[in-house]
C-alpha cells in the first residue's frame, strides 16, 4: 500500500485507489498558508514583469467565446476586463490576494463571484466548483463572457475552467488539459486540483447536474 499525504480539507481526497490517506496536520496547512502570504507580492512582481517583457506571457487569454482564465486583476483591468465583454468574474484568492474589491466590479456591471482558496497545493471544494460552473454556464448562456482568475492562472482557477469544460464542452480532463495548455502554457495543476478532475464522483456528480438541466 503506498502512503500519499493529502490536507484535511481537501476535496476528492478518497478518489485515490491503491493509497492509504494520511491526514496532513492543521499546523502544516497554516505553514503553506504563511508561506503562501511571505511570498504573493513577489512572486506577483516576478510576474508583472515577465509580462511586461514577454509577449507570450499573457495576463489572461481567451479559452472559449465566453471565457477567459488569468491572472489576479488590478483596479485599472476593470475597464477593460468591461470592454472585452466580461460580466461576471470568479475569484479564486484568498482575501489578502484580492486586488479588486466586489464594489469596484459592480460600478462597472460585473457579477463577482468570491471562492476563497489556499494557493499552491489546494482545490475548491466540490460544492464550490458547482458554484462556479454553474456561474460560468449562466453568463454563458446569455452570452456574457466570465473571467476566471487566481493569483498567476495556473492552478486553482485552471482547476474550475478544466471542470466547466468537462462538463459543458464533455472533454475528458486530459483532453481539457491539453486544450487549455495550447491556450496557456504555463498552466499547471497540484496533485490535489488534477485528482478532483478525475474524481468518479464529480464526473457522475456532472452527469446528473446535466441531467436536471435538461428537465429545467
Amino acid at each position: 500500500m503506498k502512503i500519499k499525504e493529502l490536507d484535511e480539507e481537501e476535496p476528492g481526497s478518497d478518489c485515490s485507489e491503491g493509497f492509504e490517506i494520511v491526514r496532513v496536520s492543521g499546523a502544516k496547512r497554516a505553514l503553506v498558508g504563511a508561506g503562501a502570504r511571505v511570498l504573493f507580492y513577489p512572486t506577483l512582481l516576478y510576474n508583472v514583469f515577465r509580462n511586461k517583457i514577454q509577449a507570450e506571457f499573457r495576463w489572461w487569454d481567451k479559452v472559449d467565446q465566453f471565457l477567459l482564465l488569468g491572472a489576479v486583476p488590478f483596479p485599472n483591468d476593470v475597464p477593460r476586463l468591461r470592454h472585452l465583454g466580461v460580466r461576471g468574474v470568479i475569484t479564486l484568492n484568498e482575501s489578502y490576494e484580492t486586488l479588486v474589491p466586489t464594489t469596484l466590479y459592480e460600478a462597472h456591471g460585473i457579477d463577482h463571484l468570491v471562492i476563497p482558496t489556499r494557493d499552491y497545493f489546494f482545490a475548491p471544494s466540490f460544492g464550490d466548483i458547482s458554484r462556479a460552473v454553474d456561474f460560468i454556464h449562466k453568463n454563458a448562456s446569455c452570452g456574457r463572457t466570465t473571467y476566471v482568475h487566481c493569483k498567476a492562472g495556473r492552478g486553482r482557477s485552471t482547476t474550475i475552467v478544466l471542470c466547466y469544460l468537462v462538463e459543458h464542452r464533455r472533454m475528458t480532463p486530459k483532453a481539457a488539459l491539453d486544450y487549455v495548455r495550447s491556450i496557456r502554457p504555463r498552466v499547471l495543476l497540484a496533485p490535489s486540483q488534477w485528482r478532483v478532475l478525475n474524481c468518479p464522483f464529480i464526473v457522475i456528480f456532472f452527469e446528473y447536474l446535466g441531467i436536471f438541466f435538461i428537465f429545467l
